[in-house]
This record gives C-alpha cells, structure tokens and sequence, in this order.
C-alpha cells in the first residue's frame, strides 16, 4: 500500500506543525488505555492521548479541518474533543467524524484494503453532512 500511493497522496513527516497546517482532513489514531488511576481506574479509557491530540491540531490548524476519529473510544468522545479545541482560543472550525476500524488481529491489512463494512458518523447539520461526503469520496476510492 505504501510503495504505491508514497509521494500521489501519502505523504510521510516528521513536521506535525506543517503537516496539520497544510491538510484539509486530519485521520486521529491515538492509544486509548485503560485509566491507571482516578474515577473509572481500570474501567474507563484515558483520553489523555486524544486530549492532547486535540490540543496539537487547535494549535497548528490554519484554516477548517475535518477531523476523524479512529481509535476506539468511548461514547461522545467526539463532544469531549470539540470541548478541548473550542477550548483553545482559535477560531478554526473543526468537524469532528467517528470512523471506527472492525480489524481482526493477523488479517488487517486485508481488512483494510477490502472492508466489509465503512461506518462514517458525525453531526446532522450542513457542516457535518459535507465533512462526511467529503470522507465518503475519499473511502470510495478503494471500497466498491
């Protein structure tokens, strides 16, 4: 997959900054452990990962981004997140779209590459319904 899309439309960098500066689409996969400690220790999952993501993309962003979860999170996470970026003091626009991955230990690259099923959620409003058209476009490139 890498060896051929390197250099048409993935792009590898170590300039977060830039990287984030310059994109329209921003795909988010962070570790999300189990909380160690607090409320929900052992429980609950840490956002602190996707807390400071979000943080990275208010402090980089120039101009909207559509932003798209993929890492396995809890419910309303997407909420939390926009918390955190409205939080920054920018005045960006961001969408924010869950996108969950169904990869099975050992078959997922093949998963990736013939999915049997693309979930794409978001808000239901003129914004959301275009950020998820826009991801839509981008997916049916590779799934019939």
């Amino acid at each position: 997959i890498v060896k051929e899309c390197r250099g048409r439309n993935l792009h590898f960098s170590t300039n977060v900054a830039a990287a984030i500066a310059d994109c329209d689409i921003i795909f988010v996969s962070v570790n999300t452990p189990t909380k160690k400690q607090g409320q929900g220790a052992g429980r609950a999952a840490n956002l602190a990962p996707w807390e400071g993501a979000g943080r990275t993309i208010a402090a980089h962003s120039r101009g909207p981004k559509i932003i798209i979860e993929k890492s396995t999170v809890p419910v309303r996470t997407a909420a939390a997140l926009q918390r955190v970026l409205d939080g920054q003091g920018t005045s960006q626009k961001y969408v924010i779209l869950s996108n969950p991955e169904f990869l099975a230990e050992g078959t997922a690259m093949s998963d990736l590459a013939n999915p049997d099923r693309v979930l794409i959620g978001g808000p239901q409003n003129t914004d959301g319904r275009f950020a998820i058209d826009v991801v839509v476009g981008v997916y049916a490139c590779w799934v019939p």
